[in-house]
């Protein structure tokens, strides 16, 4: 007869107060900054970072969210934390993502959304490390099989026009490489590790946590 341990659900509430509930469709639900404070306060950091700066992409401001956080609020540490590195710049949840994942490893903090001009034209990176000369790119498979990225572009087409960026931004000055990720290579905490040390980015041996999802 097999005899674990049992385990005891426990749910912790706070009130919501009328101004954070909110009518969807005739649903009453919690505003945008309630959910993103509750989820910051119990979930998972890389979570809660993506849900953060999706709130602040959509025009809520960071004093908004702040405001959200109840003085005496259960986990207002952790809210407090995800806030702190929530940025309105990140332009997707990979970007989000992938932000925490290269906090975790200790990388040193890059510049967002960094833009270069190469032959009149505009590039902005998702993340730039200056004093070592790398760039590092989260792309996903939408990119060349969803429409609103295709722009009128058959997949294959996109992809040629991805390659000639990425060629393009090689010929900046300063730029020593370009680091390409997709969301499969963000759970993957060894293989990113060598990958950074060998672009020449700091990072330590071992990473500092798994980053594989929550079952």
């Amino acid at each position: 007869m097999y005899r674990g341990r049992t385990s005891t659900l426990v749910l912790h509430t706070r009130p919501v107060p009328e101004h954070e509930r909110v009518d969807a469709g005739g649903v009453a639900v919690t505003s945008v900054p309630r959910t993103v404070v509750d989820i910051a306060m119990n979930g998972d950091l890389r979570t809660a970072v993506v849900v953060a700066d999706a709130a602040l992409r959509s025009g809520i401001g960071l004093d908004t969210l702040r405001s959200a956080v109840h003085p005496g609020a259960r986990g207002r540490r952790r809210a407090h934390s995800t806030l702190d590195l929530a940025d309105g710049r990140s332009g997707s949840p990979a970007e989000s993502f992938a932000r925490v994942v290269l906090l975790e490893l200790g990388l040193p903090s890059p510049v967002l959304q960094q833009e270069f001009v190469v032959d009149g034209r505009r590039y902005a990176v998702d993340f730039w490390f200056p004093d070592q000369g790398v760039v590092v790119e989260v792309d996903g498979r939408a990119k060349y099989t969803q429409e609103r990225y295709l722009a009128g572009r058959s997949p294959t087409e996109a992809f040629v026009d991805e390659k000639r960026r990425h060629e393009r931004l090689l010929t900046v000055p300063g730029v020593r490489t370009i680091i390409r990720l997709e969301w499969r290579d963000l759970f993957d905490l060894d293989s990113l590790v060598r990958r950074f040390r060998a672009a020449g980015l700091p990072c330590p041996v071992r990473p500092i946590r798994s980053a594989r999802p929550a079952s």
